[in-house]
């Protein structure tokens, strides 16, 4: 019997993603999984639905963040191995399943095997070598592509839920929370080292979904300030933030008048303003109905 599941995930407004990602992924991997899952945090056009064809859509209709969606998913997974698959990568080279979970099968405190969207990897990153290419994760569990332990992600996830029970509102990731308890019971997670190029792309990188979805609170209620990745900055740091935000742009308005790669940049960053002064305006017309 196949071991492994395919596991997408998506939500509203990222449907142009998952096409493209999609489609990447099936010409860099041509394995016939199991069961092909696709969880849907909200609502995306049904053509996308029906061009993946999974055999399960796991489907939140009104959008109640990543976690959600996650644990929701997981319940579904029926296999002990799935290959995790946001809907903003590109594939570089082929997915090799049957070497990496045989990888799993034969080490069994081995929770996953990512790929890793450097390369090649840099000397910080080779502290533990486990294999031929493969290292200890020095930043413990990632979503980025990879073969997860079906048991190992679902016992990950209970805890975390019962965190949150015991322990209320929890602004940390689910990442983080992954790494602290696969780290407590001695689970590895391993980074592939694409040697000589870069495996895999972050396309969505400027349309990354708000921390806030991502966090252990929001098993209860999403907080409304947006959470950063890094430390609260100063005026001063914002200040600064204007200058080289202001200096990139007139370099950026400049080199798409002949850069193809640039011009899409730019179209991006515009179709990302538009987006933001959108949901800011939803949620203070939120704020006012409420009141």
């Amino acid at each position: 019997m196949n071991k492994v599941s395919l596991v997408i995930f998506t939500c509203e407004g990222r449907g142009h993603l998952l096409e493209r990602t999609f489609q990447s992924f099936k010409n860099a991997c041509n394995y016939e999984f199991a069961h092909v899952i696709l969880a849907v945090d909200g609502v995306i056009d049904a053509s996308v639905i029906d061009w993946i064809s999974p055999d399960l859509v796991v489907y939140g209709y009104k959008r109640k963040g990543y976690v959600h969606s996650i644990k929701n998913t997981l319940v579904n997974i029926k296999t002990p191995y799935f290959f995790w698959l946001e809907d903003d990568w590109s594939f570089n080279e082929k997915i090799n399943v049957d070497h990496y979970t045989t990888l799993l099968e034969k080490n069994a405190d081995w929770a996953e095997v990512a790929y890793s969207k450097y390369g090649p990897l840099q000397d910080d990153f080779k502290v533990d070598k486990l294999g031929e290419n493969l290292y200890a994760n020095i930043y413990g569990y990632t979503a980025n592509p990879g073969f997860n332990r079906t048991a190992f992600i679902k016992e990950g996830f209970e805890q975390m839920e019962n965190a949150q029970k015991m322990n209320g509102v929890k602004e940390i990731g689910f990442e983080n929370f992954l790494t602290a308890y696969l780290g407590n019971e001695r689970m590895k997670c391993i980074l592939i080292d694409p040697v000589d190029h870069i495996s895999i792309a972050h396309e969505g990188y400027l349309e990354s979904t708000p921390r806030n979805w991502h966090m252990l609170s929001s098993l209860d209620k999403k907080t409304e300030k947006h959470l950063l990745t890094i430390p609260e900055p100063s005026l001063a740091r914002r200040l600064f933030m204007l200058l080289k935000l202001t200096k990139a742009c007139v370099s950026l308005g400049i080199r798409q008048l002949w850069q193809n790669e640039i011009y899409d940049l730019c179209f991006r960053i515009i179709a990302l303003n538009i987006s933001t002064k959108r949901s800011a305006t939803a949620t203070a017309d939120n704020h006012h109905s409420n009141r």
